[in-house]
């Protein structure tokens, strides 16, 4: 009975699909053009023909715009298309010196590979590397450590965060930097309480020791907390004005092998395996691999950063591409990378403007075509797994209030992005049988956010509704 569903579902949709026409599609895109506050604004529309690759309707379709997390579709596609969909991230830790008896004479060494989901909350059911290096020791009978627990973050180098983000990202939960060992989601919480603008009562949450805590705040009884981050200190600045009460900011954590060092510490102490914590003069060379994490499947990662737009996630798969095609992992060859391929598989990349992995850069434009084009591409040359269309989220509630109450909440699966005076979807039709991309890119338009979600709404319904 399932199966018969699924199919009478799927030849609905193709009927209500092959509905589509130019001209309707176009009168829409139209439509949505002239409205008066869209005057000023820049404006780049293409909906596209999955088999045939024509563009049935679109306005300016080879105008770059600013393209916020629709970005992450780019380096999605790249990074599944090098690695595949079910290459895993591999953090190997070592002994470094001789194990004798119950001693490890040397050090423990975690060599990260620039995993950005180790420890993550956002997947609670893989592995904990601290209880996966635990358990190994513990089955090594290793109860004692004489020398420290060391990471090696060598595979990204400094700095974490992308010099094309602005300063003030820096310090919350969006703009946390990819390092050579991220963990726990590179955040932390910064818990205080203030008195006539004096700090009382200050700890982060989980601790990141090495980070500390500067205020800049200036005495004045309101409610108005900035936060900024000196990376070379490392130190959260506060700054602006508080209000006598506690606070408890999300941040973003600087030092993340900082904080999984503290945590395995703290860990080992609890389970008697006694850690030294001393620099030793003398270590044998030989190492001897303890354990390996692996994270879960690249197709995985992408599905949770395209649902939830996760910047440092994405900024992970840049890395990992430029890695994986043999450079030194820097956002500057990630996106040479990227540049490389679409232009290797017939697409013209001149409006692609490109200088991070997740949209989070202002400097970042693209153009619609080439978004369907690339969307396109992915649809009829990538395997199952591998497909956007497979990996991104239902419309749902990401538009405006229109959408939700039709078929479309489900039938259309796309990508936001969006930042200050900028509002982006890209993404398929149908959801079930996908045979049309669509990509809209509004920059700078006069009116509210809210309304303008909700004439994208009217747009993608006079487009796709009928």
């Amino acid at each position: 009975m399932k199966r018969i569903l699924t199919t009478c579902l799927g030849l609905c949709t193709l009927i209500m699909a092959a509905a589509l026409t130019p001209d309707s599609a176009q009168m829409a895109i139209d439509t949505f053009a002239l409205h008066p506050d869209m005057q000023h604004a820049s404006l780049t529309v293409a909906v596209a023909d999955i088999k045939t690759g024509q563009l049935i309707a679109g306005h300016n379709p080879d105008l770059s715009c600013i393209t916020a997390s629709t970005m992450k579709t780019v380096t999605s596609a790249t990074a599944l298309e090098l690695l595949g969909s079910d290459y895993r991230f591999p953090t190997k830790v070592y002994a470094q010196g001789e194990i004798k008896g119950n001693k490890l004479k040397g050090n423990l060494v975690i060599v990260g590979c620039g995993d950005p989901t180790l420890g993550s909350v956002y997947f609670p059911e893989n592995p904990d590397i601290v209880q996966e290096i635990l358990l190994a020791l513990q089955q090594r009978g290793i109860k004692k450590i004489d020398g420290r627990i060391i990471v090696d973050q060598s595979i990204i180098p400094y700095p974490a965060y992308n010099g094309w983000w602005d300063v003030g990202d820096l310090a919350w939960d969006y703009g946390m930097g990819i390092h050579g060992l991220s963990y726990s989601d590179n955040r932390t919480h910064l818990k205080f309480t203030t008195l006539n603008g004096k700090i009382d009562s200050v700890s982060i949450e989980p601790p990141v020791p090495g980070l500390a805590v500067i205020n800049r705040m200036s005495s004045e009884n309101r409610d108005n907390v900035d936060i900024g981050l000196e990376y070379a200190s490392p130190a959260v600045v506060l700054m602006g004005s508080a209000a006598n009460r506690r606070y408890d900011f999300t941040i973003a954590n600087p030092l993340p092998a900082n904080m999984l060092v503290d945590s395995l510490q703290r860990t080992l102490k609890a389970h008697d395996i006694k850690l030294k914590n001393k620099e030793l003069k003398k270590i044998e060379p030989a190492t001897t691999l303890i354990t390996e994490h692996r994270s879960e499947p690249l197709a995985h990662i992408v599905r949770s950063l395209l649902d939830r737009s996760d910047n440092m996630f994405t900024e992970g798969l840049l890395r990992a591409a430029a890695h994986k095609a043999g450079h030194t992992a820097t956002a500057a060859n990630g996106t040479a990378v990227v540049d490389s391929l679409w232009k290797s598989h017939g697409l013209d990349t001149s409006p692609l403007f490109q200088y991070d992995g997740s949209g989070l850069a202002r400097a970042n434009k693209n153009s619609a075509r080439f978004f369907v084009q690339m969307l396109n591409h992915v649809e009829n040359n990538a395997p199952q797994e591998a497909k956007l269309s497979q990996l991104m989220p239902t419309a749902s509630k990401r538009i405006g209030k229109l959408l939700p109450k039709t078929r479309l909440a489900t039938d259309i699966v796309l990508k936001s992005g969006s930042m200050t005076g900028v509002q982006c979807y890209v993404g398929y039709y149908p959801a079930y049988n996908p045979q049309y991309t669509f990509a809209v890119l509004v920059n700078n338009w006069n009116g509210t956010r809210a309304d303008m979600r909700d004439r994208l709404d009217r747009m993608l319904i006079n487009i796709f509704g009928k």
